[in-house]
């Protein structure tokens, strides 16, 4: 209902989204309504004993007022209004918030605490950007705002920090924002990129701890104070881990006595979505242990009313940083070199066992696999390895073989091989399908010619998965089984090896194969240094005649679960699948 009323009835509006008003512009609001008098209704609502409180319309009630102080009007000045008695809070909310970002630019910060309200109100975020015409994305951009601290808020709204520092501050737990912002000053303002390295790329310090000390096991690094706050853990997986049972046990601790408990792991909870409770109200507790490893408590909380849609869509904000998938266990390059070294060992084992490597023949060539009838050979990829990491036992075996078979056949020598050994399998898959090749192929004996038989398609057997652990009962596994291969009588750990196992992983290998005794001072050696020390002590003592036989068994029958058939998923001895 539009209608007039003294400006003595109305209220100041409650819970107004716009809280930074340019002084200038109520003047000269002012002055406009002195002259031409209110263009526009405020909408207002009925709040009883002929008082109307103002629901959107703030700047032109203060203009009023200051006329009023100034003695241009009285009381009984009639405003222009309309009555709005239908609208509940959520409405009166939602339509101030509207009718403020559509007139004039919100500050951003007043943005974030007017779409907040208007969530805890059973609005979406969709309303919101259908209304006001910003993104899905900017709307929560803004919500993350207003997750701040109350000291980030404020020095947002005065100018002391911009937009795009404010938002890198939403990723870090309010006392990381408070430290950061203490870290200001006139003359420096971090750039927004440093601020969310600070947040996600430290190590976590010793003060952040809620775990007894004592259960960390892990390496420290301190600077010259040596305190709480500059002591850092250098195991950051172990301390998150410790972190994690932590927080688990605290919350059962606080499900004792508080009406519910959350428990996030998020870089900002939307505290928005919750108040303190007042009087007898049930309250709960909320407890995030932030990716940093910093843990936020906050009780005596109670939950607004926000759909479970808008839960979902505002857990986290959207400046935190996509998550790292996991790094694996075993990298691609490792599996490749696995699965090569085994295909070749299996190879060379088979070229030895007549009988097993002709039922493998025979099966490659009945199902055309990795063959194709008339074209040439499909060699297993693990003859495509660099010649340096081809010097096991295994390619020299298969490369005498093909040498010899090359040579009888007349073809033309190439180039030696880092093994000594002529690169028969390049000559033989390079012969072609001549007729001079075929006329050759007769004067071969029963023996030879059976010999090459063998060798082709076995030359094409292997793996097939280069870069996954082959655990199943696969055919390669149990052509390996029947033949009862010694993995170790073909390969032995070298630098290839050991150079693309992390760190910790070869301190584990030296451990377990007897390395530890006789390498002094492990834990202090760099990577390379340990690949270097244990390279050379495999080689050592892989030769039975070389050393004495009881000394050095544990280094020669030292075999890691990967290479096992099926494979372990272990750098460490694993017991053969049974």
């Amino acid at each position: 209902m539009q209608t007039s009323v003294p400006l003595s009835t109305l209220l100041p509006p409650k819970d107004n989204p716009r809280r930074i008003l340019d002084q200038a512009l109520i003047m000269g609001l002012a002055q406009s309504i002195k002259t031409d008098g209110v263009l526009q209704n405020l909408l207002v609502r009925s709040e009883g004993e002929g008082q109307y409180r103002v629901i959107f319309g703030k700047r032109r009630y203060l203009a009023l007022q200051h006329l009023k102080k100034r003695g241009d009007i009285d009381e009984t000045y009639q405003v222009p209004v309309e009555i709005r008695d239908e609208l509940d809070e959520g409405d009166a909310i939602r339509l101030a918030t509207v009718e403020n970002v559509q007139r004039e630019q919100l500050h951003q910060m007043d943005e974030a605490e007017a779409f907040a309200k208007q969530l805890q109100s059973g609005g979406t975020v969709e309303d919101i950007s259908a209304k006001t015409g910003l993104s899905v994305h900017t709307v929560k951009r803004r919500l993350a705002l207003a997750t701040l601290c109350p000291e980030a808020k404020k020095a947002f709204r005065v100018g002391t920090i911009n937009r795009p520092v404010a938002e890198a501050l939403t990723i870090g737990s309010k006392a990381q924002q408070r430290s950061i912002l203490e870290s200001f000053h006139a003359d420096y303002m971090p750039d927004p990129e440093d601020i969310r390295e600070m947040l996600i790329g430290n190590k976590p310090s010793v003060s952040m701890a809620v775990f007894p000390r004592e259960r960390y096991t892990g390496s420290l690094a301190t600077d010259l104070f040596a305190d709480d706050e500059t002591t850092y853990f250098d195991d950051v997986d172990q301390f998150l881990t410790l972190q994690r049972e932590a927080v688990e046990a605290l919350a059962e601790e606080r499900r004792k006595s508080a009406a519910w408990v959350e428990v996030f792991q998020l870089y900002t909870v939307p505290w928005w979505q919750y108040r303190e409770a007042e009087g007898d109200e049930s309250a709960g507790v909320v407890i995030n242990l932030h990716p940093s490893g910093s843990v936020e408590v906050r009780e005596g909380l109670v939950c607004h009313e926000v759909k479970e849609t808008v839960v979902e869509a505002t857990r986290q904000t959207p400046l935190a940083p996509r998550p790292t998938p996991k790094r694996p266990e075993f990298n691609a390059d490792l599996l490749r070199y696995v699965a090569c070294q085994r295909s070749a060992a299996v190879q060379a084992a088979l070229l030895g066992n007549p009988r097993k490597a002709k039922e493998v023949a025979v099966l490659l060539l009945l199902t055309g696999f990795r063959i194709s009838i008339g074209a040439r050979l499909d060699l297993h990829a693990c003859h495509t390895m660099s010649t340096q990491e081809q010097v096991q036992r295994s390619y020299r075996a298969i490369g005498k073989v093909a040498s010899e078979l090359a040579d009888r056949l007349g073809l033309e020598t190439g180039k030696n091989d880092q093994s000594g050994s002529e690169n028969g399998i390049a000559r033989l898959t390079a012969s072609g399908g001549s007729l001079p090749l075929y006329e050759t192929l007769s004067l071969l004996t029963d023996i030879e010619l059976d010999q090459l038989h063998i060798l082709l398609p076995v030359l094409c057997f292997g793996e097939e998965r280069l870069h996954e652990l082959d655990t199943a009962e696969s055919l390669f596994n149990r052509v390996a089984t029947d033949i009862g291969i010694q993995i170790r009588s073909w390969w032995t750990p070298d630098a290839a090896f050991l150079s693309r196992l992390v760190r910790e992983q070869v301190l584990a290998v030296a451990a377990e194969c007897g390395a530890a005794m006789y390498i002094a001072g492990l834990d202090g050696r760099t990577k390379k240094q340990l690949v270097e020390d244990l390279t050379t002590y495999f080689a050592e003592r892989s030769e039975p005649d070389k050393a004495d036989v009881d000394e050095n068994a544990a280094a020669r029958e030292w075999i890691p679960g990967l290479f096992r058939f099926p494979a372990a998923k272990s750098v460490m001895a694993a017991p053969p699948a049974t």
